[in-house]
This record gives structure tokens, sequence and C-alpha cells, in this order.
């Protein structure tokens, strides 16, 4: 951090002597408290991953693919559409499966009516059956044999179609099991030629579609590589991996920041999730010092929610954030003396003023000073040089470094 200072204070007094030879104004470089605290050493890095990825493969028993429904960069739901295969056999033979189990459900239905047909004509032989027997008891000589003959005409019809009620119930349960057969063997062909149209198994967004598997012909390859990928947002996490020196200095829960690798000003936040008890191939990562010799193990961030998260596969460094810091330490290189006594430039109301500042030695960092002061971290502090006078403007062009 002192290094970086140091640099900074050469190039700002480089550029100063520039603008003065160009007799232009000079233009005052500016810093926060907050990055002026000593960065802690420890550092590691990581790819941002979302929450899950999602391969859909083409199918080429289920046809070609004639026609996509979404394109890279779509945010799409669960069950919605993503494209449509072409697959002609395949729809004829669904058709003729589905016309095969309408008619058998239609059959199971016709039995069920044919029964419940043949049960209320025996009820209802029965009932004059037994109404005939109740008036050959009360019944005149003369008209018992013609009642004799009409019950046994009636026992006679009874028996008649107490059978075909009773194999009309077995009727039923045949077409039932015809039923039965007929389902599966839809659910077979479905399964094995599927719908015409693949959906969304997740919310997500649709990161890549290979559009050279448009319209391919049965007879060819389909290749291993995932015709579409669906990322899920949701929530992202950076996964990287830890020596076995360094693994015991972090555990789920400790907070981080990230910043992109590849520069840029833009920071997120997360905390730490998960830390490998399994080793990991050893990977060399410069930035982090890794040693190859050491064993690595993984470790997983979830990162806060932000308006401007990283993109997927950013590399990030990772810093532990220190919660409890108490301290105020700032470089001495920005401590001015004025009849001995310190002062620092600090810039209030979008203008330089000058503030006198109680200092201690820094045991830990000779080049340090603690601060006591009620200045918070967001405050700016701009490095003395003779071109800064109080009372100067402060641009919001100026430069912060």
């Amino acid at each position: 951090m002192v290094t970086g200072a140091l640099l900074v204070i050469g190039s700002i007094a480089g550029a100063s002597t520039l603008r003065r030879d160009r007799r232009e104004a000079p233009s005052i470089t500016r810093v926060s408290l907050q990055d002026l605290q000593p960065r802690n050493d420890f550092h590691l890095v990581g790819v941002i991953e979302p929450a899950r990825t999602i391969e859909v493969k083409v199918d080429s028993g289920r046809g070609s693919v004639v026609e996509k429904k979404v394109a890279a960069g779509d945010q799409v739901k669960a069950g919605q559409a993503l494209f449509v295969y072409s697959n002609p056999e395949g729809s004829l033979a669904i058709k003729e499966a589905e016309q095969t189990t309408a008619n058998r459900r239609s059959a199971v239905e016709q039995a069920q009516r044919q029964t419940n047909q043949k049960w209320e004509q025996y009820n209802k032989v029965t009932t004059q059956l037994e109404e005939t027997k109740q008036k050959i008891t009360t019944a005149k000589d003369e008209d018992k044999e013609a009642l004799e003959d009409r019950k046994n005409e009636l026992e006679i019809q009874q028996s008649q179609l107490l059978m075909e009620a009773q194999n009309s119930e077995n009727s039923i349960g045949d077409a039932t099991l015809e039923l039965e057969r007929a389902e599966l063997e839809l659910n077979s062909v479905k399964e094995q030629h599927g719908s015409d149209v693949v959906e969304a198994g997740i919310d997500g967004i649709v990161k890549d579609i290979d559009e050279r598997q448009m319209n391919m012909s049965a007879s060819e390859t389909a290749p291993e590589s995932p015709f579409m990928t669906i990322v899920d947002t949701s929530r992202l996490f950076l996964k990287g991996t830890v020596d076995e020196f360094r693994r015991s200095q972090l555990e789920p829960g400790q907070k981080v920041q990230l910043k992109d690798r590849n520069g840029g000003s833009q920071q997120w936040t997360g905390q730490i999730t998960r830390v490998g008890d399994m080793k990991e191939p050893s990977v060399v990562v410069e930035e982090q010092g890794a040693n190859p010799n050491l064993s690595q193990f993984s470790f997983e961030v979830a990162l806060d929610k932000s308006e401007t998260p990283p993109s997927i596969g950013t590399h990030c460094f990772v810093e532990l954030i220190e919660e409890n810091q108490t301290e105020i330490k700032l470089p001495k290189s920005f401590v001015f003396y004025e009849e001995d006594k310190p002062f620092i430039y600090v810039v209030e109301n979008h203008k330089i003023s000058k503030k006198q500042v109680e200092l201690s030695e820094d045991e830990m960092d000779e080049a340090m000073y603690l601060l006591e002061s009620e200045l918070d971290l967001d405050s700016e502090l701009v490095f003395p040089t003779n071109d800064v006078k109080v009372g100067m403007d402060v641009r919001t062009n100026d430069p912060t470094n």
C-alpha cells in the first residue's frame, strides 16, 4: 500500500510539473480515507458461476429442430417453450396411440353403461317378481294359475338378466385392462418420440445457442455439445481453491470483497459458504502465490445482491473483510506540519481545507500514523503538493486515486 502511495505521489509531482510548464491550472488528485487503509494481504482468486446451469441437447430420435422460441440473452421461466422439433413419423405414432387410447376409454364407458342398464332391468324384474308372489298369496283360486305362470316367466327373466349383468361386470374389467395397456403404449410412444415442444426446466437466462444444430436431418449425428445452455442467475457464486496453509484462515460466514481481475473500479461483496475438505487437483495461481507442492482445497462464496452484478465467468480477486477494524491509519506522506503541528488537506463542500489532526506512531508500520480523528472513512484527502492551496475548488472531473 505504501509503495502504491509513493507511486501515486511520484505521478502527481510529475503531472504537476508538466501542467505548470503548460501554464495550466493544477488538477487535484484526491483519495478517500477508506482507500488509504492497509489492505489484508490475504488474496485468493475465483470464477463467478451461476446457481445452476442446465444444458439442453438435441435428441435426433425426436426429429430435427425447426424453430427456436428464444434467443441468447433472453430471460425464461420454467415451462416456457425453448424450441420445436419436426418429426412427422413420431407425431403420427403418437396420434395413433392417442386414438387407440381414446377408443379403449370409450369401450370402458360403454361397458359401464351397459352394465348399469342390465342391473336396472334386473332390479325392475325382481321388483315385479316380488309383487307377483305377494298377489298369489291373496288371489282367488281361479286367478292363481295365471299368476303362477307370470311368476315363472319373471323368474326366468330375472335369472337371465342376472347372468347378463354379471357378464357385463366382467366386460368392464376386460375393457379397463385394455385401456391400461393402451395408456402404457401411449406413454412409451411419447417417451420414445417426445413432444414436439421442448420447455425450460428452470428460471434463468439463455446463455448460448448452437445455431449449427438447427434443421439437422435424422441421419446426421448430433454433436455432444448442448444446443442451448440456461443459467440460473437468481444467486451468483464465486468458486476457487485455497492452499493447505491458508485454508485454516477461511470459514463459512466470513465476509469478503471481490474485484475484477481485469481491472475496473467495480467491487462486490459476499460471504464464504463452503470450504472443502477434499483435496483438489493442484492448480498454480500466481496471484495467490500458490505453490505447486501444496495441496489445494475448494472454497465457495455467495455474492450479495447487486444492481450491477458481475458477469458469469468473470475472474475475481478475493479479500477478507476485517469487520472489527477500529484503528484508522494514515500514510505519513499525507501529513504536513506548520509550527510543529500536524495537518492534512481534506475536501469539504468541494473546496480544499486544512485540518489539524492528532497522530500516534504505528508500531506495526513505520510508514503509517494512527489517526485520532472524527473523520469518516469516506472523507476525501488531498496529497499535499506545492500546488495545493486552502480554498481551491475541487472539480467533479478531478481524478481520484
